[in-house]
Order: structure tokens, then sequence, then C-alpha cells
């Protein structure tokens, strides 16, 4: 009977080329290579380890690794840093990476398994080409809060799933030297005050997709740190560390994606180090959290999102990622939707920067807030040094509901895709011949003491204004419902 291979030829592309360079300069130093001849190859010397019953390959399939039968009690109160150390060890020889003639390299990682209880580290522990599950949230604790729990010197295909994490300062420190195929999962995972970050992908690690899903986060100094190509955020609660201080509970320096993820905010305006002062659009001065969700230097997307108003909320993103002049392979962006921006302090989004996409779109929450500020040490005269004509940057803020308005600065104004509203023309700002600004106050407008109707009678107002020549600010000509089609 013909032997039936599994279809993995449209898995392994081009990069594993690069992996495979990786891999036989010792990359993963230690792990079992095997060719199709069978021969093990191991240059490595490890430590010797008294390998029980559990290590036993049976049928040829490999076993998973009890850290209890290295000797792990998961009392609470015995360290159990050698141990685990001892399990990981025998689980690490036991992975493979095996070479096909035809699908070339693959792997086969043996897993370390934590029944339920409460092991104490007092060490770091290395974690390399294992997997890592836990039986209903056995909890690791680190009793050193400089020390982390886990580092995993490459984190290229690893899976940690089912356990919680106390203490420590890294929890979960990730990473790799840019291998290629990377594909790192971290779900049903809780993390309890960390001193640093709770799980964090280093930078460096740009070829790998890492995703953390349906994990709990509760008062981390931070939850989670993103240096990959693509990080996804799924199905997470996250409530924060009181001592958060002009600090983001996430920070992406790659491309993000966050779904589903609800937040409780520990807020601390008012505080020395913990606010900021601010003017909104209408004069008003404004003391404000310098806590926020999400600090942005690259790429980020945001959906069915509820970042929460205890204690009044903080910001859903502080922007630091600056718009490209030069079309970039994945340009600078922002982008929220179908979220509640509760924040009854300062506003939904800070542009430290400008970047070149700027969406949000049918959120709610925002209660006394604006959409958008931006940095008053951003000169916008002078921002987009080489003109709107060139400079690629669109601003979408439509649908949203509640809130103060859009709060964007009159320069940032031609750079809106959805209407354009104004009560007087441009005085600043490069706009380009044919766009229109459409007059608010045929209704009513905004002034300190809130919104109002219009005294003077519609006939009296402009319904616009109408750009008839590019420029700093351009020419605009008056239109009006009586003169509009005659």
């Amino acid at each position: 009977m013909k032997t039936q291979h599994l279809d993995y030829e449209r898995l392994f592309n081009s990069g594993l080329r690069l992996m495979s360079i990786a891999l036989l300069s010792g990359l993963f130093s230690g792990l079992i290579v095997q060719n199709v001849s069978g021969e093990e190859k191991n240059d490595v010397k490890e430590t010797p380890v008294n390998e029980p019953a559990a290590l036993i390959e049976k049928n040829g399939c490999l076993q998973g690794v009890n850290v209890k039968d290295f000797g792990a009690k998961g009392d609470g109160k015995t360290d159990d840093t050698q141990a685990i150390r001892a399990a990981v060890g025998a689980a690490r020889k036991m992975s493979k990476i095996p070479q096909h003639p035809q699908y070339g390299y693959f792997v086969t990682f043996a897993e370390v398994y934590f029944p339920s209880g409460h092991y104490v580290v007092t060490e770091t522990i290395d974690i390399d080409a294992v997997k890592l599950r836990g039986e209903n949230y056995a909890a690791i604790e680190q009793t050193s809060a400089d020390k982390d729990i886990f580092f995993f010197p490459y984190a290229w295909r690893q899976l940690v799933e089912g356990l919680s994490f106390l203490g420590g300062k890294v929890q979960l420190n990730l990473g790799n030297p840019n291998v290629d195929t990377g594909h790192v999962t971290v779900r049903d995972c809780h993390f309890l005050r960390s001193n640093g970050v709770a799980v964090q992908m280093r930078e460096g690690s740009n070829s790998t997709f890492f995703k953390v899903e349906n994990c709990l986060f509760k008062s981390c100094a931070q939850a989670i740190v993103n240096h990959c190509d693509m990080n996804v955020i799924r199905d997470c609660w996250i409530t924060t560390s009181q001592g958060m201080r002009d600090q983001a509970a996430i920070v992406n320096h790659g491309t993000m994606h966050v779904e589903n993820l609800l937040g409780v905010p520990i807020v601390r305006r008012g505080e020395d180090g913990f606010s900021e002062d601010w003017n909104d659009p209408l004069g008003r001065k404004h003391t404000g959290s310098n806590q926020r969700w999400i600090d942005n230097h690259n790429v980020l997307h945001i959906d069915n999102s509820r970042f929460g108003g205890e204690g009044g909320g903080f910001s859903a993103v502080y922007n630091f990622a600056r718009y490209q002049q030069k079309y970039p392979v994945i340009p600078s962006s922002v982008i929220i939707e179908n979220s509640y921006l509760y924040n009854a302090q300062s506003t939904a989004i800070v542009l430290k920067e400008i970047p070149n996409t700027l969406t949000v779109v049918n959120c709610t929450g925002l209660v006394d807030a604006w959409v958008v500020r931006v940095d008053p040490k951003l000169d916008l005269d002078t921002y987009f040094s080489q003109g709107s004509q060139n400079c690629r940057v669109s601003i979408n803020l439509a649908n949203n509901s509640g809130g103060l308005g859009s709060g964007l600065p009159e320069q940032l104004l031609p750079y809106q895709v959805n209407e354009l509203i104004s009560a007087t023309p441009p005085s600043k700002g490069q706009w380009t011949r044919g766009q229109f600004i459409r007059n608010p106050n045929l209704e009513g407008h905004y002034t300190p003491e809130g919104y109002v109707k219009e005294k003077r009678a519609a006939e009296d107002e402009p319904y616009g204004w109408y750009c008839v020549e590019t420029g700093r600010p351009g020419n605009w000509k008056e239109i009006r419902l009586k003169t509009l089609f005659e």
C-alpha cells in the first residue's frame, strides 16, 4: 500500500530555506535533528537527567513531561526551580526537527505539563523548544521582583496555555533572532502583579506571528509589549496597575490587531507624576491622566473593545508613529472601530505624532470628551513640510456617538475623507481646489457653555465654503442656499 503524506507543501515555502540554515548553524542548539535515514545528530553536550518512564517513546510517539516526575511539589512553599528546569531539559531532548526530502524541516516539540498546584521559583528558567501547558491554571510564582519567570531565547514555534503567573519582573520574556515563519501563541493564561511586562515579545523578533488569546491581566505594571511583525490580542481582560505612571498597558512596535478587549482602568488623575495639563479646542484647561491603554509606534487596529470609564477612564491610544512622506511597506496608522471609548477627562486619542491613517468610526462612550487632541509641541503649520499634495495622510472620524466633536486642529481638517465641517472658512492648513466645508451654524454650534442653537436666521448663514484655489489656506468662495441653484 502506498504511503500517504500530509500536504505540508503550502506551509513550507521558500522562507524555510533561511530557517533551515539557521537551524543547522545551531540556532536551536541541543535539539535532535533527524535526517531521512533516521540518524540523530546532536553535537551539544547536555547535563544528563534521570529519565522516568514518562519520557519513554511508545509506538513512535513522543510523551509529555510532568514536572512532578522531576520532584516539583507545587505546594506553594517548596522552591521548585531546579525540578522545573530538569523537566524542561528532558522535554527539550525529546523535541525534534526532522528533515524530510520533500517537505524540508518541520517541528515535533515535547510538552512540559504542570498539574494543578502552586509552583514557587526563585530564579529565571530558560524555555527552549518545548510546549508549556497547565492544568486548571496551575500557578507559577516568582518570589524575586527583579527576576523573570520564563525566558525564551528562541521562541519560534511556541505554545503556552492554561497557566497562571504571579509576581516577578517579566513573566513571559519571548523572542527570537528574526527567524522566519515564527508562530507563538499564549492562550488561556492568567497574569497577576508583574513588576515589569507580563508578556513581552522582544525587539528583533520581526518575522513572527504572535497571538495572545483568552487571557486575564490584573495589576501588572504593563500587560503586553510587542516588537514582531504581526500581533493579535483577542478576547482578553486587562485591569491596569495602580502604579502605571506615564505608561500604557500595551505597547506596540509592529502591526497589532486588538479585538474583544475588556479594559478596567485604575485611574490616578491629579496625583503628582500621573497627570498632564491640556487645553481643548474651546480654550478650556483640563488636567487628565497620563496613563493610557495603548502606545502605538507603528500600525494599530482596534475592533469591538471596551476601554472602561471607571474613575473617569483614560485615553485609548497615544500615537507615537509619525507619518511617512514616501509610501512605506506598511504606513503608520491608528484605526478604532465599533468600540467603547469611555473617557470623561481627556480624549480618545492623543497624537504625539500624526500617522498616515487615523480612523475612528462607529464608536461610543465619549461622554464629555473629544475624539482627538494633538500634542501642542507639534508645529502643525510646518509639520507636513512638502505640502498636502504629496502627503499621504487620511483622517476619518465618522458616525461616533456622544462627545464634543472631533477636536481636530484647523491644520488637520484638509486631510479628512469624511464630511468637512467648520463654522468659518479656513485660516490655516494646506487646502486643495475642490474641497468643500459645510457650515454647522445652520443648526447650532459649540460654545464654552455648551451646544447652542444659532440665533440668526438660517438664510443669513452661508451653507458652506468651496475652495477655488489651492494654497495656504487657499481661496474660498462662500456658498449660500439661495444662490446655489441660481
